[in-house]
């Protein structure tokens, strides 16, 4: 076991089997469940090429972490789901104990406004709103979610989800006052600009 971690502790591929063990852990899924669970639920959190999941499949399965069965038919073709065996569970279980790895901070939308300045302020508003729609989007998407997930009753991972969703909640409606603030700011430099223009 402690060979197999090694080989997933390889810098190209760091977190993302885990990703994947960890999704099986919830439930079995064919390669395309997965790609959709990536886009939509983790999606809101951690993301994953369609280039990094197919090879950790592939080795995932190839170390005995998780096997794959077949999972009825679509259509004419014949589907394929994966599911976690044992050793896989030991594996996240394992991982799961380790601290996580600091995350740098890489925003273009940052690094631009960092750059600017009040004689070419222009664009900035427009970057602004587009995060606020995309926050104020995702907001509404937490609540449904966070509806959703009350059905789910007693399950074990249940309070580990709403704290995760909560994280979403917090960081969207931090980043929706920061977009409020920077507007008006950026809008009272556009009406200085403005009266200095005038009286020249």
């Amino acid at each position: 076991m402690i060979y197999i971690m090694k080989i997933y502790m390889a810098p190209r591929n760091r977190t993302t089997p885990y990703a994947v063990l960890g999704m099986l852990h919830i439930r079995p899924m064919s390669g395309y469940d997965i790609r959709k669970e990536a886009e939509t639920s983790l999606g809101y959190f951690w993301s994953e090429s369609y280039g990094q999941l197919y090879p950790a499949l592939r080795d995932l399965a190839a170390a005995g972490l998780i096997r794959r069965r077949a999972g009825g038919r679509t259509g004419t073709r014949e589907r394929q789901v994966y599911e976690i065996t044992a050793s896989g569970r030991e594996a996240l279980a394992l991982w799961r104990t380790q601290p996580p790895r600091p995350t740098p901070v890489r925003s273009e939308l940052l690094l631009k406004l960092f750059f600017g300045n009040r004689a070419s302020t222009g664009p900035e508003l427009n970057w602004i709103d587009d995060v606020l729609a995309t926050e104020t989007a995702a907001l509404r998407d937490f609540r449904r979610i966070r509806s959703e997930l009350r059905l789910q009753g007693d399950h074990p991972s249940l309070p580990f989800w709403l704290i995760t969703l909560g994280y979403g909640e917090h960081r969207s409606r931090a980043v929706i006052r920061w977009c409020r603030e920077s507007r008006k700011a950026l809008r009272a430099m556009v009406r200085g600009a403005g009266r200095k223009a005038t009286r020249r």
